[in-house]
């Protein structure tokens, strides 16, 4: 409906000049203008209200999954590493609207996938992990060259991202203890001998993995004194197990290797490890397609995840990680003990995020033991190792 000319003789604004046919229009479309803002305004604030429960509602049930995937290990070592980069008013997560938390746990996860992407590029391949105890004569048939022990790694500040929360066991997914430097460890195995482990300790090495046992028939004799020698000088222990999965079933090595290794989750024991690398005899992958090696893994690592609450660590390097297990991600959510020598910053394989132990040596010098020997660095430091250990 067509409104009104204005009565001017009603305003209490004295007017000397009567009103021309174009103000009267310009007047009417400035007060038609005027009411659709109004009107706009009203349904917008009717939506509001009716929207303002539902969001409230649907924050509430999101609300765990959240705080879930904020208290995740990926998310929390995500915001360690860009909180100095993050301004002040993002950092404050406490006043974001849960539209803003989701986008922001939405911007995490897209963030991931580029740093994924990033450490996941295949480079060349690094010199084979030396093979444990019953090759330990073939190991040790070159001459033995005295050298000077070797440098450690440079430290890294960077950390990784990991699996998520859902894909982690309960106790990983635990608050995790401060970010700390690298600390250094041994592994060993019988062809190590008698060893001094308070010299060891005292050489400041802070852990150990120790071979318990080799396929199907192969135990270390040294196992039970050079584990248990470790825990009592102080350091943080593990027992790995060197993979023949043309021997049997993985189920089967499992149970043998779980049978010897007398774990126990006292807060000072690592998951027990599964060491995967080539076959020592012939360089290949058992003769066993990359689909067969995925299945013995997941028997292996499951029957150990059974028996002990614990996924095990895994033991590899980049080229058998490609070569015989087709660099997948199916056992991305597992620690993973990387080896890889002469090398400033390993090749994390494809299906890894990063990397938890580097075997970066193994013609290392401990002190309390003969010879070379193999030496690790944990990137997370000492009170995250200890963590792992619970």
């Amino acid at each position: 409906m067509k409104p009104e000319t204005p009565d001017h003789s009603r305003s209490p604004v004295h007017n000397d000049h009567a009103s021309t046919p174009d103000e009267a229009t310009e007047s009417a479309r400035h007060a038609k203008a005027q009411g659709a803002d109004t009107g706009l305004r009203a349904a917008a604030d009717r939506v509001g209200q009716w929207l303002a429960p539902l969001l409230q509602r649907l924050a509430q049930w999101l609300s765990p999954l959240l705080q879930r995937i904020t208290n995740a290990p990926a998310v929390r070592r995500l915001r360690e590493r860009v909180a100095p980069h993050v301004p002040e008013s993002v950092k404050n997560a406490s006043r974001l609207r849960p539209v803003q938390v989701a986008a922001g746990v939405a911007a995490v996860g897209v963030v991931g996938l580029i740093i994924g992407g990033v450490t996941g590029g295949d480079e060349r391949d690094v010199e084979e992990a030396a093979v444990a105890a019953p090759m330990a004569e073939q190991k040790n048939a070159a001459p033995m060259v005295e050298q000077k022990k070797a440098d450690p790694p440079q430290t890294r500040a960077e950390t990784k991202t990991e699996a998520p929360a859902e894909a982690r066991s309960e106790e990983q997914a635990e608050e995790p203890a401060p970010l700390g430097p690298p600390v250094e460890g041994i592994d060993v195995s019988n062809h190590n001998g008698n060893i001094d482990w308070q010299k060891v300790a005292a050489d400041n090495k802070k852990f150990t993995f120790v071979l318990a046992s080799d396929g199907t028939d192969f135990t270390n004799p040294k196992y039970s004194e050079q584990y248990h020698g470790a825990k009592d000088a102080g350091l943080i222990s593990g027992a790995y197990h060197f993979a023949r999965p043309d021997d049997s079933d993985g189920a089967t090595q499992a149970n043998r290797f779980l049978d010897i290794i007398d774990y126990k989750n006292d807060g000072k024991t690592l998951p027990p490890v599964l060491d995967l690398e080539v076959d020592p005899n012939g360089g290949s992958c058992y003769g066993m397609s990359v689909d067969q090696m995925h299945q013995w893994t997941k028997s292996f690592n499951d029957t150990v995840k059974q028996r002990t609450g614990k996924d095990p660590i895994i033991y590899a390097n980049p080229s058998f990680w490609k070569q015989c297990m087709g660099g997948t991600d199916t056992f991305s959510n597992h620690n993973l003990w990387l080896a890889a020598y002469e090398v400033d910053s390993p090749t994390v394989p494809t299906g890894f995020q990063d990397w938890d132990f580097w075997q970066y040596t193994d013609k290392g010098k401990v002190a309390g033991i003969s010879g070379n020997t193999d030496i690790n660095q944990y990137k997370e430091g000492f009170e995250r190792l200890k963590q792992l250990a619970s």
